[in-house]
């Protein structure tokens, strides 16, 4: 329970109390970025000593400045690893490494303190994930109500704006033309000639252009991750296609440009993935089997 409650403090300051405006400013934000982390950890483990606490120092107070002091010291190191590569050509695949590496490390750092200063048992923890994912033959263990919900609120996390931020940096972000393109219309000027015959002089290719709200397909992924990993979770997997089909609709007009339709087949496949193993992960947990 109480790597649980770390790991959702952890991504609950991590993504929802960081703005997109305090990661591109990551060095002039590190101090108010930590002091997000620094109170949400700090409330999240008072609960737990409120719960089943009994030394106020050891289990809120010395957690708290270990987790925070770690992560400052990643994120600096992040920081300048994201300045002396700034003219990478293939930019977004090694900002994507980072991230992951960066994400690995927090969550290393969660199960190091909650290991030397909580005393929580990782391998009795590790042995009952294993059972939990069926990697492991035994008696398959019991989750609690607690416990439960706080699962599905970490996977809630990941398959919305975790996963979101994710796809966005591996396939980075939308040049004017592809993020503004709406339709493609060519008129050609015929010229008639005396013996009215038609000669065609000249060709007219117009690119109208729309303001596309890059939010309004946040949500949509959000919503569309969600759905998959419902579907799964009921055992209708078929219908997955469905959402497919509405959401390549809507985009119609614009699969004739190559490099959208790229982009959009790229996003969605990637997406759809993710939401599917959230999805049996899921089902796996919580019912045994997928």
């Amino acid at each position: 329970m109480i790597i649980l409650t770390l790991i959702l403090a952890h991504l609950i300051a991590d993504f929802y109390f960081q703005t997109e405006h305090m990661v591109k400013e990551k060095r002039k934000f590190l101090k108010l970025h930590l002091f997000h982390h620094a109170a949400i950890k700090f409330i999240f483990l008072l609960s737990i000593y409120f719960y089943q606490g009994n030394d106020f120092l050891v289990e809120v107070l010395m957690p708290t400045i270990l987790l925070v002091g770690i992560h400052g010291g990643i994120d600096y190191l992040k920081i300048i690893f994201q300045e002396k590569t700034d003219n990478l050509v293939h930019k977004n695949a090694w900002n994507l490494g980072l991230f992951i590496v960066d994400q690995l490390l927090h969550v290393i750092t969660i199960l190091a303190v909650c290991y030397f200063t909580l005393q929580v048992d990782l391998k009795n923890t590790f042995h009952t994930i294993l059972l939990l994912i069926n990697l492991k033959e035994g008696l398959r263990p019991e989750i609690g109500i607690l416990e439960g919900l706080l699962f599905l609120l970490v996977m809630l996390v990941l398959c919305t704006t975790v996963t979101g931020h994710l796809i966005r940096i591996m396939l980075g972000s939308l040049t004017k033309h592809i993020s503004l393109f709406e339709g493609k219309y060519t008129l050609k000027d015929l010229a008639i000639s005396p013996n009215s015959e038609k000669n065609m002089s000249e060709e007219y290719t117009y690119i109208v252009m729309k303001h596309q709200d890059l939010s309004r397909g946040k949500v949509i992924g959000y919503l569309e991750r969600l759905l998959v990993v419902a579907l799964i979770l009921m055992g209708s997997f078929s219908a997955v296609g469905f959402i497919v089909a509405a959401k390549s609709l809507t985009r119609f007009k614009q699969m004739d440009d190559r490099d959208w339709a790229e982009y959009f087949l790229l996003g969605t496949l990637t997406s759809f993935l993710f939401a599917i193993i959230y999805g049996v992960l899921l089902k796996i947990v919580f019912f045994g089997s997928y």
